[in-house]
Order: C-alpha cells, then structure tokens, then sequence
C-alpha cells in the first residue's frame, strides 16, 4: 500500500518514506524507516534539503511522538537533516556512534569535510545544523529489549546497523540496492576512502551471526533475505578486491576508473542489471563506484 508523498507501507507498523534532494538520478535512492506504535522511532534523518518532505510523511502518518531517532552514520545523506529536523521532536533522544555525538553537537567540521568530498552535491543536500536540544545517546550503552543497535564500521568508521523483531536495518552495512520493476536487483558496494576490507568483512560477519531475516538498506528499499544478500555482498567485496588489485598496474593512467568500472559491470554478477538503471542514474552509480573504487585504491597501496 503506497501513500502520497512517496510513503510505502511495508507491514502494519513499518515504512518506508522516500526523500529525494535537488539532484537527477536521486528518485527511489534515500530512504528512511519509520516504526510506529510502541516504541514509534525513526532510522536516520536524511538531508536537511529533505527535512520538510519528511516532516509532511510524518504528519501524514499522524505521528505526534518519536521514542527514539536512531542515526546509521552521519554521512550527511543520511543524517544531515538530523539539527533541523531535531527541532521537531527536541525531547526525542538520538542514538549514535559514540564518535558522531560531537559532530552532531558541532557539524563544522563535518560540513567542511563534506563540501571538500562532494562539492556542489553537498551543497545539494544542505547544509548541517548542530543539534541543540536532544538527549545524544551511545549506542554501545543503549539498551531496549526491542532494538539492539550492532556496531558495524566499513562504510563509514562511525556506522550502526539496528536489530528488531522487525528487521535489521542494515544502514550501507550491505551497500547500495536496488530492485527492478523487472525483478532483477543490483547490488553495489559504498566503500569510500579511508576504507578497510577486513574491518567490512568483520561487519558483515557480526550480523550473520544474529541470523536477521528481513533486511532494510539504507539505499534502498527491504527483503526478506537478510542472510542471502549480506553473503552475497560479503563474495562482492572480495571480487572487487580481486579486480582492482589486478587493474592497479593502471593506476594513474586516465582511463583507470572507467576500465575498472568496465571490468566490474563484466565480472561482477550483482552489477549485471546496470543498463536497467535510467540514465541519470547510471550517472549517479558511476560516480560513486568511482569512489568505492578510489577507497579500495587507497586500501590496497596500503596493504
């Protein structure tokens, strides 16, 4: 069942609200999770270009109450709008990695990075605002018998994944999917720079060992096979390992990120369904598999 402004209803007290920035390609890409009834909480925030379609899902869903607002990471696609949008709910504890609550306090430093990586797409997602009012919460010293927040760096050093009878909200933990009217879905690895295969790889391990069933990705959307896709990206971080290492005899030359691209659409099964992708977003997913590529570059002379 599928609401206006783009609110899927998955179950009776799960949803997924979809938030899309000022950018081509970036429609069905940036989802958060809504839980209602008790606890009611929100998983990740969004940007802050974002904040005021979210706020409108939210009132349409009569949501008056937040019990919790749970961050993933602080990659400001994800949790850029959190000052913003903390203004709505100030007494609504939010629960990070402990290495996130200064830069949610004091997001300079975290805008100045942002700028510097991503430039004018930054600038599209909007600027972050401090966070004034709530209770910030590390998630290593949350406790609820209903969600149990799994410290789960790779994608990002400060990244949390969230286990409920639900779901896992699996944050990038997974990386990107997307599901095909087709029925095919693509699958692709966020591994940006300073990145760590063996500290991924110990993620992903983690949560296989809880057993999840049902999976939310942060990009984009749910299945009920939580086991199959976190295994089948576990095999997708080594082959790219694989390609990259042997394609790094290249590096340097001008045409090194596409011929790797190449090569990874070629060999990489979970990429097969590409050219299912619309221009524009083909145009997204090649600019951000160059920078996995560049994360692995950077892993891989460091080795």
């Amino acid at each position: 069942m599928t609401f206006q402004n783009g609110i899927e209803r998955i179950s009776d007290n799960l949803y997924l609200i979809t938030l899309v920035p000022p950018m081509k390609g970036f429609g069905d890409f940036i989802g958060v999770w809504v839980k209602t009834g008790d606890p009611a909480y929100l998983i990740d925030v969004g940007p802050t270009s974002t904040v005021g379609r979210l706020e409108q899902a939210l009132d349409q869903l009569k949501i008056k109450r937040l019990d919790y607002i749970f961050i993933t990471h602080i990659h400001i696609d994800h949790a850029g709008g959190i000052g913003d949008f903390s203004n709505l709910f100030p007494d609504t504890p939010i629960i990070c990695h402990k290495t996130a609550i200064p830069h949610l306090k004091d997001p300079a430093k975290l805008w100045e990075g942002s700028l510097k990586t991503l430039g004018d797409m930054a600038r599209s997602y909007g600027e972050i605002k401090p966070v004034l009012k709530n209770p910030v919460i590390d998630a290593a010293d949350f406790k609820n018998e209903h969600v149990l927040p799994i410290i789960t760096p790779g994608h990002a050093p400060h990244h949390v994944s969230f286990l409920t009878p639900l779901c896992l909200f699996a944050g990038e933990t997974c990386g990107v999917h997307i599901r095909f009217p087709s029925g095919h879905e693509y699958l692709r690895p966020a591994t940006p720079p300073k990145f760590f295969l063996e500290t991924s790889i110990s993620s992903i391990d983690l949560l296989l060992r809880h057993h999840p069933e049902n999976i939310c990705f942060g990009h984009f959307g749910i299945s009920d096979n939580a086991v199959y896709w976190l295994t089948s990206h576990r095999a997708q971080l080594l082959l790219w390992k694989d390609v990259i290492r042997d394609e790094l005899k290249n590096v340097g030359e001008e045409s090194f990120f596409t011929d790797c691209i190449e090569r990874l659409k070629r060999e990489d099964p979970r990429l097969a369904c590409f050219q299912e992708l619309t221009p524009d977003q083909q145009g997204r997913e090649t600019y951000f598999m160059t920078n996995s590529i560049k994360g692995y570059v950077g892993y891989l002379q460091s080795a």
